[in-house]
């Protein structure tokens, strides 16, 4: 979601200047810094941000000049609510520090954005200039953001990779971990009988049990299911971002669950493993789209 561009165009009369930054975002955010002429612009240009990305925060500024300014083209804008929030400013600075002096018109012309110069009609041309310079603008951002998509795209799929490899490995790590659990545990009660004869069908019963609650093959299975349908949204080219977080979080249910259930020492080290695998996939994932 993270971009920038920058465009300029013009024609015999006007010249339109466009920046646009776009960053990280759950949802969608669009912010505009236009001139008061071209307040009417504000809903189409939301409109064709959110017709072409889905998610992200967006800072638009758009600057129109005038190619044959002449004083009747302009007017002067004064913007009194930010003219009186420095004077408050300077007052309180007076009374905090003791000093002296007269806060006059000039003090408070000094600052910036007090006054403001800006065309005051916008003509038909005009808004057809804004529209194809934001538009080619935005563009360019998508570009930049599709590149630095395929680039977190890699290493997305090389952190699902790994965690692919270690579940099967944890697979036949389990099937033997599973009968060694059995053995030790037969071992154990017959050196605490020390002879007593205990029902063998007892015995079987309880090592079942104690086996069953250690198993984690469903947990796997769904880990293999998560992982497929997590490559297929990585393949689509349809705004994936939120499914693929939401993915991420089931995934990581599943192995915690393993990492709970499990009594294995080498499956505790691959599931450790997975979880910085995971760590890394959830950063890069707070920046796709």
């Amino acid at each position: 979601m993270t971009g920038f561009s920058r465009h300029e165009n013009q024609n015999e009369n006007l010249t339109c200047k466009v920046e646009i930054r776009s960053v990280n975002n759950r949802f969608i955010d669009i912010n505009l810094r236009l001139p008061k002429s071209l307040a009417v612009l504000e809903l189409p240009l939301k409109k064709m941000v959110k017709s072409r990305c889905a998610r992200g925060s967006f800072d638009i500024s758009i600057a129109l000049g005038n190619n044959n300014t002449s004083e009747v083209d302009l007017e002067i804008n004064a913007n009194l609510s930010l003219a009186n929030e420095y004077l408050k400013a300077f007052k309180k600075i007076q009374d905090n520090l003791g000093i002296k002096g007269e806060i006059d018109i000039n003090t408070i012309l000094g600052q910036r954005d007090i006054v403001k110069p800006e065309l005051k009609k916008v003509e038909d041309s005009s808004e057809e200039i804004v529209m194809q310079t934001v538009k080619k603008t935005l563009d360019d951002l998508i570009r930049m953001r599709e590149d630095e998509g395929n680039n977190l795209e890699k290493d997305i799929i090389s952190q699902i990779d790994i965690i692919k490899k270690l579940g099967k490995s944890i697979a036949t790590q389990q099937s033997i971990s599973v009968q060694q659990f059995q053995d030790k545990l037969k071992e154990k009660i017959q050196a605490l009988t020390n002879g007593i004869e205990i029902d063998p069908v007892r015995i079987a019963q309880e090592s079942a049990l104690l086996a069953d609650r250690c198993d984690i093959t469903e947990e796997l299975v769904r880990l293999e299911s998560h992982l497929e349908q997590f490559n297929i949204l990585v393949a689509s080219h349809d705004p994936q971002g939120r499914k693929l977080e939401f993915l991420t979080q089931e995934i990581n249910r599943e192995v915690n669950t393993m990492g709970s259930k499990t009594i294995d020492l080498e499956v505790s080290k691959a599931v450790i493993d997975m979880k910085s695998c995971l760590e890394k996939t959830r950063e890069q994932l707070a920046n796709i789209e």
